[in-house]
């Protein structure tokens, strides 16, 4: 009884919007277009394909199977014209303390296609393979990449042993998407929300970065943007907190606090105060000059392995250590970030 109420609720729901397509399709369409004109000044040649409505409920039999929680939403697994695909929708949920207006989030739909559709050549990125302007906030439509969240396999009570390389690996490959967007656009794009939540490992255990819907692109010729705070505890950059400004360097604070994680698993480093964005700065300055560096910053896990080069290690280190100051002026750029981590075996 239970399923098929689910199933009616859903079919009015859809039947309520099939009335509106038409406007629907046209106004997000428009919005897509205009975003797309936006970060590529008008460049971009990647056709993006659509789907209906119709088909992405019958691909996921009425969005069932979630295998993700996002922002804005949730990402469910389902077949479309034989293919494994993952379905991205974005929802507003009434009276949810975390909700955001429907401007917001139609705003975050249609940048997170656009985005997602140019950066489809990173291979680092979960690459796009359409999406469904027939929505209220269109959905994106991926391809299914088997995967795991990063963050799952840095929790203490995962038993599953992420290697020294394998993290390595990872560092390597967001080192190269947020270059990717900080250098191949007309104007920089920064990414903001970097996390292990934003990252998966495939079933090659390929890290790809995803989420577009909170990026930013600095305006031409200037350095930075005011915009207001988008709060990710633990990753969220101080002089970004304080100045309300976004630039490149805010993106270098998150991914040293993802290198710290890399390091360090969720350990007590990483588990910052949501009142004191601080946090990571304070304990890094308490433990930058000590010896023990690598009993108090490197996971047990790591040492105990017997292929681990402890002198790439401590120049990781020193590269992280760099990435997290307080000041951004004090932080390196993120190409020479990815040119010392690239060069890593």
């Amino acid at each position: 009884m239970d399923c098929i109420t689910k199933m009616w609720s859903v079919l009015k729901k859809f039947r309520k919007e099939e009335e509106d397509v038409p406007n629907l399709f046209l106004q997000n369409g428009s919005a897509l277009l205009e975003e797309l004109i936006s970060f590529s000044s008008g460049t971009y040649d990647i056709p993006i394909r659509s789907y209906s409505a119709q088909q992405l409920v019958k691909a996921t039999n009425n969005f069932a199977g979630r295998v993700h929680a996002s922002t804005y939403g949730y990402i469910c697994r389902g077949t479309l014209q034989g293919r494994s695909i993952l379905d991205k929708m974005f929802i507003n949920i009434p009276g949810n303390p975390a909700s955001h207006s429907d401007f917001d989030i139609l705003a975050g739909a249609v940048r997170d296609i656009a985005v997602t559709s140019l950066m489809s050549r990173n291979k680092n990125v979960l690459k796009i393979i359409g999406c469904c302007l027939e929505f209220r906030y269109p959905a994106l439509v991926y391809e299914d990449a088997r995967f795991e969240i990063l963050a799952n396999f840095l929790d203490p009570n995962c038993d599953k042993l992420l290697s020294w390389k394998s993290r390595l690996k990872i560092a390597k490959s967001i080192a190269s998407a947020i270059l990717y967007l900080h250098t191949a656009f007309p104007t920089p794009i920064i990414y903001r929300i970097l996390n292990p939540h934003n990252i998966i490992l495939d079933h090659h255990c390929v890290p790809k970065l995803f989420d577009f819907s909170f990026v930013i692109s600095l305006p031409p010729g200037e350095l930075q943007v005011e915009d207001d705070l988008i709060w990710i505890p633990g990753y969220f950059d101080p002089e970004y907190q304080s100045s309300r400004f976004v630039t490149q360097k805010t993106d270098v604070y998150s991914f040293g606090v993802l290198l710290l994680v890399l390091l360090n698993g969720q350990g007590p480093i990483c588990r910052a105060n949501e009142d004191d964005p601080e946090h990571i700065v304070n304990y890094v300055n308490d433990h930058i000059h000590k010896d023990d560096q690598f009993k108090q910053i490197v996971d047990p896990k790591i040492l105990n392995e017997s292929s681990v080069n402890h002198q790439q290690l401590q120049a990781f280190i020193n590269i992280t250590l760099r990435c997290v100051q307080a000041k951004g002026e004090n932080r390196p750029d993120m190409l020479d970030i990815a040119r010392k981590i690239l060069q890593f075996e």
